[in-house]
Parts: C-alpha cells; structure tokens; sequence
C-alpha cells in the first residue's frame, strides 16, 4: 500500500468534505468481499477513488469522506446484483446494538424505550453528518423525526435501510412488540419498500418519519442491562444472515462482550474528557495571552505609525514617493524627513537589527536623536547619532541608514552607515549611477565616526534617487531565487519617462509578482526622489496667483494656485496659500481642507491654525474651531487674534464666563484691546440680565 504522509492526508482532508464515516462503508464492503470472492477491496474501490483515499479507507476506521463518494462506490457495488440495501438495514442493527451502552446514563439511571428513543439521534450523527434527525413529536407509543439535510447533499434511498436496521436493534434490546416504522413524506422520488412499512407522499420539500409500538414494559440502564432481561433471552443477537444457496450462515455478537468494551471505552473516554478539559484551560488561558499581546502590538503599531510619517510633501520641484511594507505589526524599517528652514530638506533611510518590537524600539529612539541634530554634515548627525544609541541601547542593537540633505538648486549632500547604496538615474542620458560610499553601522562600535563621510552630487531634472532597504533585494520567488540589485536596475531603466510615484508603482508591482507565493522575510522600504521637470511652469502659475491675491482678486488667486498644485499636489506652501485664498473667497469647506492636509506634514505654522479655525467657526464647526484657535495660541505667545476668535467660539456655545476669562487674558498682553473691552461690557450686562430674569420670573 502506498504510505500516507501528514500532507496527503491534508490534501485528502481538503479534497472530501467530511460527511459520512467510513465505518458503514466498510461494513457494506466487508459483506460485498463475502459474496464476492473473486474481488479484493482495490478493485472496487480504484474504480471510484484514488490510490491515497483506498488505501486511507482501508486502515483509518475513524477516517470520514463524502456521501457523494460513499454513493459511487454503492452503486458500483449493486451492478453484479449485491443488495446494499440489506447490507446498509445490518449496518444499521449493529452500529444501534454497539453505541446502546454509550446511549445509556452514566449512572444506574433506568430508561424507557420512549426516552431511549429521544437518544437515537445520537447514533446518527455518529456515522452521518449530511442529514440529522430532529424529535419534532412524541407520545407514550409514537415517535416523529424530521430528517433535515443540506440541499446539495439530501438523504438518499438506502438511509431508510440504515434507519430501519438502527430501529430495529432498539426493538431487540426493549423487546418492542408489534411496531412500524412509517415514512410520511420524503424529498426522494421512491424508497424501498421492503424496509417501509408504508409510504406516504414522495417528492416532498420535507422528510417526516414515525416510529410506532404497541407495548414495551422493559427498561434498561448500564449496571441492570442484564439483570432485566428475562432468563429466557438470549445474550447474543443475530447481527447478519447469508444464504450461499446451500447453507445459511449466521453472525452472531455477544452482549456481554459488547458491554464490556463499553465499559473500557467509557472509562478511556473519560480520561480523554480530563484530558480535553486540561487542554481547553489551556488553550482558554493561551487566548487570554494572545489578546493581550495582540493589544500590546496594535497600541505599538499605531504609535510607530505616528512616529513614521504617511506623507513627504513636494518640496522646490522634489516630489517623494515611498511603499513601507512591514513584515509584521512592527517594523525595523524607519523613514523621516526634516525641515532645515526654507533652502534646505533632510531625508533618512534606517533598518534596524531584528525584527518586531525590540527593532521598532530602536526605531523610536533613532526619531528622537535625528529630530535634535540638524546639522550641515550628515557625517557629523551620524557620530552623534551613533554616541548617544550606544548609551542608551548598550549594543543590544544597530541600524543602518542613509541621510542626506539637499538645497534649493538640488545639490545633495549625503552618508551613508553601512546602507545599501543608493541608485540614481540619470533623465538626460539613461544611465545608472550607483552612489559611493560605505561607513559601518549605528549603535554597536565607539569608533564608528572615524567611517563616517561626507559625499556630494548634484541632481538635475528629471533624475530620480531610489534609497531602499536590503529586505527589497532579499526578497524571494517560489524557487528560491532573490530580486536581486541587477533585477531593480532594469525596472529603474524601464522607468525612466516616470515620475517618481508611477516609477514606484511600477517596480513594487513587479516586485509583488515576483514574491507571489512565498512568505514575507523581512521588513521592506522603497523611497523614490524624483526632481521634477515642470518646476518653471510650477513657479510661473504661483507668482500669478500671489499676485493676484494682492489685488483682491482671490477667484483668479485661488485659479491660479489649483494649477500650481496640480503639478505638486503636496507642496505645503501651496497647501497653506490655496487654504488662505480659499478662505478669503469664503469657501470655507474647501479651505477646510487644504489647511487640514498642510497641518498634517509637521508644519508647526500658527497662522495655518488660525485661519482653518476660522474656517469651522464659520461653518459653525465650534469644537474643532476652539481646538484650532488653542493649537494657534499655544505656538506663538501672545497670539491675541486667536484669543479673540476663541471668545467667540465661546459666546456661540454659551459659555460666557470662559469668554470673558479669555478676553481678560487678552488684555493682559494688549490692555489697549478695544474690541475685547467691547465684549467684556456686552458681556457683563448679558449675565446681569440674565440674573435679574431669574430674580424676577
């Protein structure tokens, strides 16, 4: 027999649906292989199955397959003239008179044939899980099923065999006499009437059995079953009978040997009961844990993504585009840019040691220190950075990176700390440049600094910069083949007539196509730099729009400045400009926002704060306004316009005494504040108002 390993039988486990037990099958097999001797189980079974199924039928006794497979195989079996009905009627009779002591209470608890009865539907989802039975009505001497099923997978003919030898074992163990079994409707077209004491509608929507017995004083438990039984009765049932023309053989089972085996299973079934109860405590407490630690992951998750940012914004001609792929909640991939004033942007490129929260915890520290130096010389960021790191992470960890610095005629100023090297591509001629430069990692050696150097390059429109992590050329195709340098060269080439967002696309679709399959191996980072080609149309359209706005002419103003931004969609000067025009014209929403987006991308700008609060109070958005006016007062001291606007807010939602508190502050700062003396008065008077009223009803 061929060898079943844990994936054939995973690959059988997918294939057939789990329905019906092989346990009634082999039944029906083992009287087929009586009758017909001159055939084995292959030959009967390679006729409707495969190799791995036979063989998996024929020593798996627990193993489960479809009833649409079960069916094949019957029918296969009825060709020579072999009754599976009479076989399927046995099958039922034993598989009744075996599970009778599993049916029993545990304890010396007697039952009725009327409540034992209420139990058969037990039996039968022991062997079949396509249909079930359902007591839908019972008296003293009657019992209805309904026999519910799916609709792909109905009850077929030979059930009725299986029902009827399963009722059939009850009557031998309660000595039942004079009963029927009655098929009121079925959804078949026919049954066999052998089995039916009598039919009534075929065809039906519905299957309705009804058990009926005239007498049945017996009862039965575990520890009595024998002692209840009249002397006469024997204590072995017949369980099949074959006529060989000649002779008529007879099978025999021993009910004591039955209850015996009973009584073992019982006692293994509850050392298997102690067992389950054990590993349900612990997978219930192993839960616990995985949402706890699931919690923990999401909150870091989400703080990572606040350090990170979403957005790099178009910058003098400089557009950014980047994919971060995390391979898991966390990521040791980090990316940043900083702002040196308005002639100046800083860019960074790390990937930390390891992966997970140790790595992404290395990441929140290297945020902090790039964020407090802001120097000329990325060389010099580097050694200060790599100091402090191994103060604080002790040489638990180390990042590589690469930080550069451009100006507003795109000279780039970088260094690189054990990073791979940057690939440029040239618009004018095509070619790849491939930047120099090396350096050693962050974090683990004292004398790092002495690596550390400065390169320089001048970017010209047109060229794009593409600074990546190694996770991007480790990545591997179900053959075990890595992305490779030389593979994302050509896709760069390809992409030269691209900007820098359809250049990216481009390669990360490639990219995925070529992962499809496999597994994720480690965090992975892509940032393009593109510079771009329309900078002087760009300049031409803002300077029209800024001159407009200075003639009042703010539709024309805000025209002018759509177009700008259509060529750079993120530059936050024309974020903030489009806001304020915007809001000049009065639309108020539009203006929302825009100063919404430039808020977002680390600006710090009070007047950006002011005007979209503004823009809510007029929209009678008056708890975002009074967040916006407060985000204003507090990034420049003394900022009596959004402390006017804020009493304002306050007057709308009829907080009086917070309104003149803060016109009061006003004062302190300008004490020759007309407009804020003004609405203390009105305001004053409105609360002796309002107290006189209620003095007075």
């Amino acid at each position: 027999m061929e060898h079943i390993t844990n994936n054939s039988i995973n690959e059988l486990s997918s294939t057939f649906e789990p329905e019906v037990s092989i346990k009634r099958l082999n039944r029906v097999l083992k009287n087929y292989l009586e009758a017909n001797k001159n055939r084995t189980p292959d030959e009967i079974l390679k006729e409707s199955l495969p190799v791995n199924l036979q063989t998996k039928i024929q020593i798996d006794s627990s193993f489960w397959i479809t009833s649409k497979t079960e069916e094949e195989i019957f029918s296969r079996m009825g060709l020579g003239g072999f009754s599976v009905n009479d076989s399927i009627y046995l099958a039922g009779r034993e598989f009744l008179l075996t599970e009778s002591f599993e049916l029993l209470p545990a304890d010396d608890t007697l039952l009725s044939y009327r409540d034992f009865l209420l139990r058969i539907p037990i039996v039968i989802s022991k062997y079949l899980l396509y249909f079930r039975l359902k007591v839908i009505q019972i008296n003293d001497k009657s019992i209805v099923y309904e026999i519910q099923s799916e609709e792909e997978t109905p009850e077929k003919m030979y059930d009725f065999s299986f029902l009827k030898g399963i009722f059939e074992g009850t009557i031998m163990l309660f000595q039942v006499k004079n009963w029927k079994l009655v098929v009121e409707k079925t959804i078949n077209s026919k049954v066999d009437g052998r089995y039916i004491d009598n039919a009534g509608e075929f065809n039906a929507k519905e299957s309705i059995i009804r058990m009926e017995w005239e007498d049945s004083n017996l009862q039965v438990g575990k520890s009595a079953l024998n002692a209840n039984l009249p002397p006469r009765i024997s204590q072995t049932f017949v369980i099949s009978e074959t006529d060989n023309k000649s002779n008529t053989e007879f099978s025999y089972i021993d009910l004591n040997a039955v209850i015996n085996k009973s009584k073992e299973l019982v006692i293994e079934n509850r050392d298997l009961e102690a067992a389950v109860e054990v590993l349900n405590s612990l997978r219930d407490e192993m839960i616990v844990k995985h949402k706890a630690i699931s919690k923990d992951l999401r909150m870091a998750r989400n703080i990572q993504r606040g350090i990170i940012p979403q957005h790099i914004p178009d910058w003098k001609g400089l557009q950014f585009s980047f994919s971060y792929l995390p391979m898991q909640e966390v990521s040791g991939d980090y990316y940043d840019y900083f702002n040196f004033g308005s002639n100046k942007i800083g860019i960074m490129l790390s990937d930390v040691s390891g992966h997970g929260v140790p790595a992404a915890f290395i990441t929140a520290i290297s945020k902090l220190l790039f964020t407090n130096y802001k120097l000329d010389s990325p060389a010099e960021i580097f050694s200060n950075a790599n100091r402090e790191l191994i103060d604080l992470v002790k040489q638990q960890g180390y990042l590589t990176c690469f930080y550069g610095i451009i100006d507003s005629v795109y000279e780039l100023k970088y260094c690189i700390a054990g990073h791979p090297r940057p690939i440029l591509l040239r618009y004018s001629t095509g070619e790849i440049e491939i930047l120099e430069g090396e350096g050693t990692f962050l974090g683990m050696f004292e004398d790092a600094d002495k690596y550390f150097k400065d390169y320089k390059i001048k970017l010209e429109p047109g060229d794009k910069l593409y600074i990546y992590t190694d996770g991007l050329l480790e990545g591997e195709n179900d053959r075990g083949e890595q992305f490779q340098q030389e593979y994302l060269i050509d896709l760069i080439k390809k992409s030269v007539d691209m900007n820098a967002q359809e250049s990216l696309d481009y390669i990360m679709k490639v990219f995925k196509e070529f992962c499809r399959g496999t597994d994720q191996g480690d965090d992975i980072t892509l940032l393009a730099i593109g510079v771009s080609l329309r900078m002087a149309e760009f300049q031409k359209f803002k300077t029209i729009a800024e001159k407009y706005y200075s003639e009042k002419l703010y539709h024309l103003a805000c025209d002018y400045m759509y177009k700008a931004k259509e060529i750079f969609p993120t530059d936050v000067n024309v974020l903030f400009q489009l806001g304020k025009f915007l809001a000049k014209e009065r639309k108020y929403m539009e203006a929302s926002k825009h100063l919404e987006e430039y808020n977002s991308l680390k600006t710090s700008n009070a007047d950006s704060h002011l005007i979209l609060g503004y823009c809510y109070y007029k929209t009678e958005n008056f708890g975002k306004a009074e967040l916006e006016f407060i985000r204003a007062m507090s990034m420049r001291t003394g900022n009596t316009t959004a402390m006017f606007n804020l009493s304002k807010v306050y007057q709308k939602q009829k907080e009086y005494d917070k309104a003149i508190e803060i016109l009061q502050k006003i004062l302190t700062f300008d004490p020759n504040h007309t407009q804020s003396k003004k609405s203390i008065h009105n305001l004053l008077k409105l609360l002796e108002r309002r107290k006189m009223n209620k003095s007075n009803p």
